[in-house]
């Protein structure tokens, strides 16, 4: 009678917690991210597959020291032994190489535009900056314990093209480090640094102000340059609810560089020091 009890007791709390889970993928689904810069939190599992959506503060625009909040997705699904597909909030990337250690492939990214909802009145009245889709290729290197798949280290690069228009042929390459340790049995911390490249016209769009655009705001004309936009260092713990589910929450700091941090909308009216910090919920399997 007592080990009845005690397992429906068991079953009950992991009841409690896949609904709870459930829920929260819910309302953070509901969430939508209106002027989400382009830094998000990585994240690495340990596990073959997994989905979830997080939910945190970022920049009202990239620069900004105004903040909102939003939820947004992460997954990894598996297409063979080693190819996958994975979305990290608006960058998706699918490896093509079947290797326990590389990896390379092309990828996608959505770069969030700017208009006249920002926070900010002098940068609300600048031209407004139409979203803008990305593609390009990325390849890295994981190293992963054959006997821990929780611990793992990796090395990644990256470029961008924007094929809608919206910065008159701009591009970005970036660079990251990452690792994953386990530092208890239901505790893993991840880590990692990370830097970003822009061409003229990537900076020109998101870090430049007009003639016109000085006239109308009243901040200085600025013309922006191509150059390193940021380094960033992150941090994130995820803890195992059970071997399916997951909680995670994260840190991520970037400091601006170059003409980026030099810009009005930067130097005057924001910060070179932005934030993202979020939490999430995921399903492995």
């Amino acid at each position: 009678m007592d080990q009845k009890k005690g397992n429906n007791n068991t079953m009950n709390v992991k009841t409690a917690n896949c609904l709870f889970a459930i829920a929260t993928i819910v309302i953070l689904c509901a969430a939508s991210p209106s002027h989400a810069s382009d830094l998000a939190i990585p994240l690495e599992l340990g596990e073959p597959n997994f989905f979830g959506v997080g939910i945190g503060g970022y920049p009202d625009y990239f620069g900004s020291d105004d903040y909102t909040f939003g939820g947004a997705p992460i997954g990894k699904i598996m297409i063979g032994d080693e190819r996958f597909i994975k979305i990290v909030v608006n960058d998706v990337k699918v490896n093509l190489i079947d290797h326990k250690n590389w990896r390379f492939g092309p990828g996608l990214f959505y770069r969030f535009g700017r208009d006249e909802d920002v926070d900010d009145e002098q940068v609300a009245m600048l031209e407004e900056i139409d979203g803008a889709l990305n593609l390009g290729a990325w390849g890295g290197y994981t190293w992963r314990d054959p006997d821990n798949s929780r611990l793992q280290f990796g090395v990644s690069g990256w470029t961008y093209w924007d094929v809608s228009d919206a910065t008159d042929n701009g591009w970005t390459v970036g660079a990251n480090a990452w690792g994953l340790v386990p530092v208890a049995t239901p505790v893993s911390l991840g880590f990692g640094a990370g830097t970003t490249w822009g061409n003229d016209d990537y900076t020109s769009t998101y870090f430049g102000v007009s003639q016109k655009g000085a006239m109308v705001s009243g901040l200085p004309a600025f013309d922006a340059g191509s150059g390193m936009r940021d380094i960033r260092i992150w941090a994130v713990g995820i803890l195992h609810l059970s071997k399916k589910w997951h909680a995670g929450a994260g840190l991520l700091y970037s400091r601006m560089l170059g003409d980026a941090a030099d810009s009005p909308i930067v130097d005057e009216r924001g910060s070179k020091d932005q934030w993202i910090y979020g939490i999430g919920m995921l399903y492995s399997w």
